[in-house]
């Protein structure tokens, strides 16, 4: 669970960050900027008959046809398939974190020292995780310089519909992916109404 510490600690870099001069803005200030991708393997697993190399170019496949053509950083959280090597094969960091409170404390502190390492560019942050918005609830990035990307397993965005489960949190992401398309390296979920609309309209059909 997130500490008292880890929230001091948000607040102290959104302060930091406020506090240094912003890069000039420009149409290309995140397309050319680096990503971190922090992902949570427990609620995010490799999908069959993939492994983490193929998952890690398919991200980044995904984030450049999007148009995101920085650096990519790749930061893995879990348990799952700890076999020695397995993803730092691929040039993964990985966090061995089973319990998901501790997942999302340590995706924190990591985000922390991302916008602490980066407090004066322009950077986006991808978290890939069933607890997406658990996750970001903790960190202030409105007036900060950090794109917010989400990527969320099926029946984590059915769980967020509206129609069905009331109103929803503010969502800081501008794009949001399925896990199992970006997985693949497949294109992200228009942000408008449309995306509740077609999640709705899964559930209706189940």
């Amino acid at each position: 669970m997130p500490t008292p510490t880890s929230l001091s600690m948000s607040k102290m870099i959104f302060t930091m960050t406020m506090g240094h001069a912003m890069p000039p803005v420009s149409t290309t200030s995140y397309a050319e900027a680096k990503t971190g991708v922090f992902w949570d393997t427990e609620e995010c697993p490799i999908p069959e008959d993939l492994d983490p190399e193929t998952v890690c170019q398919n991200i980044r496949s995904a984030l450049a046809n999007s148009g995101y053509h920085g650096e990519v950083t790749i930061k893995a959280f879990g348990d799952r398939n700890q076999i020695p090597g397995y993803f730092e094969s691929a040039g993964i960091e990985m966090f061995p974190k089973g319990d998901k409170y501790d997942r999302i404390g340590q995706m924190q502190l990591e985000f922390f020292g991302w916008m602490r390492d980066n407090e004066c560019e322009y950077t986006n942050m991808m978290v890939v995780s069933r607890s997406a918005m658990e996750v970001a609830d903790y960190l202030e990035y409105e007036n900060t310089h950090h794109n917010i990307l989400f990527a969320e397993p099926l029946h984590a965005l059915r769980k967020a519909c509206g129609c069905k489960h009331g109103a929803k949190s503010k969502d800081p992401s501008t794009e949001t992916w399925v896990w199992e398309t970006l997985a693949v390296g497949g294109d992200p979920i228009a942000k408008t109404d449309e995306k509740e609309d077609l999640v709705c309209k899964m559930e209706g059909n189940e």
